[in-house]
C-alpha cells in the first residue's frame, strides 16, 4: 500500500513539473492588454485581418501565415486600387472574383502584428474556421506566445468562458 502512495505522489509531482515546464505556443488576439482569443499555434497556418477601407468604403484583406513562431504576410487583397496602394507587390497581381490579388508577398511581421481599429472599419480576424470581431477604436495586438502547458491551459479556458 506504501508503494502505491509513493508512486502516485511521484507520477503527480512529475505530471505537475511538466505542466508547469514544457511550453506550448499559442496565437492571441490582444486588446488593450486583455487578452479576447486564444489559439492553438498550428505551423504553417493561415489567418486573416479584413477591414472596410476608410476611404474607399470597400473590404481590404490581408493574409499571414504562421511560420517557426512568426508571423508573415503572404497576400492582400482589396477591391480598388487607390492613393498609396503600390501597383506591383508581390510575386503575382491578378483579378478574380471582382477583387484585385497580390500574392507571393513575402513580408516578415514578427511575433506580433499591431493593428488599430477605426470607428467605421468593421475590422475582423479570421483563423481556423473562426471570425472575431474587433471592437471600434481599439488598439489590437495579434501574437505568437509561448507558455507552460498549465498557463496555456488556463488562459485558453479563461478566454473561452468570457
Amino acid at each position: 500500500m506504501k508503494w502505491k502512495v509513493v508512486m502516485i505522489a511521484a507520477v503527480t509531482l512529475c505530471l505537475g513539473i511538466l505542466l508547469a515546464v514544457v511550453k506550448i505556443p499559442l496565437l492571441l488576439i490582444v486588446a488593450e492588454d486583455e487578452t479576447e482569443s486564444a489559439f492553438l499555434y498550428k505551423e504553417d497556418a493561415e489567418f486573416s485581418v479584413r477591414w472596410t477601407h476608410s476611404v474607399e468604403k470597400e473590404d481590404w484583406e490581408e493574409m499571414f501565415v504562421l511560420e517557426d513562431g512568426v508571423i508573415e504576410l503572404t497576400a492582400t487583397r482589396f477591391k480598388t486600387f487607390g492613393a498609396g496602394v503600390p501597383n506591383d507587390a508581390g510575386e503575382d497581381t491578378f483579378l478574380k472574383d471582382g477583387w484585385v490579388y497580390m500574392t507571393g508577398i513575402t513580408q516578415t511581421i514578427g511575433k506580433e502584428l499591431a493593428l488599430r481599429t477605426g470607428r467605421e472599419t468593421n475590422h475582423r480576424v479570421i483563423y481556423d474556421r473562426h471570425r472575431l470581431d474587433l471592437k471600434k477604436n481599439q488598439s489590437y495586438r495579434i501574437r505568437v506566445a509561448r507558455f507552460s502547458i498549465l498557463k496555456g491551459i488556463k488562459t485558453y479556458i479563461s478566454v473561452k468562458l468570457r
